[in-house]
């Protein structure tokens, strides 16, 4: 009895031979497996979910040379590659940033393109040296150290002879006050 009722089930989700299915029907019939498999490589439901969208787009524009027999294959393939797709873009983006954050502040705000961006920038920089000067002392060494000396959190500690955390709180804190600060203007 369990045999027929397991038959039934695979009748019901295996495309039948020689029909041919619509983009619905195979949405509906592998979209779940397809989305737990993305899930599962990339840790991400939204990076999942897009990744989704982009193979049974895929799906749409080959659905010609798509077979009905080769369909779940064919959707795991496209799956995997996007997948994999997602992980350069991260890898990509993830060592954008880690050059962008390797970078000191004021080298970047030494790189202005034309004379008004220079004029704007100088002004920029005027006001933000204003701003740091009514950061309390402890708060504008660590920045200092941070932004000009280009130290880490924990070198800047190691010289202060402070916790770790509690040079942190100070950037935190200074970066609040700064903001607020720099708002105001």
């Amino acid at each position: 009895m369990k045999d027929e009722e397991n038959c039934a089930q695979d009748d019901e989700t295996a495309p039948a031979a020689g029909s041919k299915q619509t983009l619905a029907e195979l949405y509906r019939m592998h979209s779940r497996g397809v989305r737990e498999f993305l899930l599962g490589m990339l840790r991400d439901r939204a990076d999942a979910d897009e990744a989704l969208q982009q193979v049974f787009l895929k799906l749409l524009e080959a659905w010609e040379s798509v077979q009905p027999e080769t369909a779940k294959g064919w959707l795991f393939t496209v799956a995997y590659h996007e997948a994999m797709m997602v992980h350069r873009r991260r890898n990509r983006d993830d060592a954008a940033r880690a050059r962008l954050w390797a970078r000191p502040v004021w080298q970047t705000l030494r790189e202005a393109p034309d004379p008004q961006s220079a004029t704007v920038r100088g002004e920029v920089v005027e006001k933000v040296r204003r701003a740091l000067e009514e950061l309390p002392r402890a708060q504008r060494d660590v920045v200092e150290r941070r932004l000009y000396r280009d130290q880490t959190f924990a070198a800047i500690a190691s010289e202060l002879g402070c916790p770790l955390g509690t040079v942190l709180t100070r950037m935190r804190l200074a970066v609040e006050k700064l903001r607020q600060l720099l708002e105001e203007e």
